[in-house]
């Protein structure tokens, strides 16, 4: 994948990430073909291109949320025509503004995938998640190249919890979370 210089140049780096995509679950032994890919998500770290592709994705879809998610700007964005990664497709993305922290290129990050369980604690994802794919979460903590990383966002106001679990190797991620965007959106307009 390359550094994102505007919109032209993300798109031409769809393939090469949905090729990581797969090469990550290939390497964790799962098959997700079966759930529901909730989103996919951009990092950036400039300014002028973040409001570039803002820019891009509004013309592309509709302004869905503009929420506040642990101190900074994370927008929502529901494409016209859905967008396919390998097996899935979806037809939201999300476009986090840059903060303090320095991604090592700009481009597409992570997709996530939408786990239902019980309550929408950290332990029933966990739980959720070990039903669906014995072994995982201590198979992916032995491995040296892949790091896994437990969050659960503050969203200002926020009326479902939606804790995640992140699975990272070579620069994209591979989350799941047991609400999708658009049930946590609805739950921050309905008070």
């Amino acid at each position: 994948m390359h550094d994102a210089s505007n919109w032209t140049s993300l798109m031409r780096d769809q393939a090469a990430f949905t090729d990581k995509i797969n090469q990550l679950l290939e390497v964790l032994a799962i098959d997700c073909r079966e759930l529901v890919l909730d989103h996919v998500a951009i990092r950036t770290n400039d300014h002028a291109l973040t409001d570039s592709l803002a820019e891009h994705l509004g013309e592309r879809g509709q302004l869905l949320s503009q929420a506040t998610v642990n101190a900074r700007p994370i927008h929502i964005y529901q494409l016209e025509t859905p967008m396919h990664i390998g097996h899935w497709q979806t037809d939201l993305v999300e476009l986090p503004f840059p903060n303090h922290k320095t991604y090592p290129f700009q481009s597409w990050e992570h997709v996530e995938f939408v786990v239902p369980c019980q309550t929408a604690t950290m332990t029933a994802l966990e739980a959720a998640l070990a039903s669906r794919f014995p072994g995982l979460l201590t198979r992916a903590a032995s491995m040296e190249a892949v790091t896994v990383k437990r969050s659960e966002p503050q969203v200002v106001g926020e009326r479902l919890a939606n804790p995640t679990i992140a699975f990272k190797h070579r620069g994209v991620s591979v989350k799941f979370h047991p609400y999708s965007l658009a049930e946590i959106i609805a739950s921050e307009t309905h008070f």
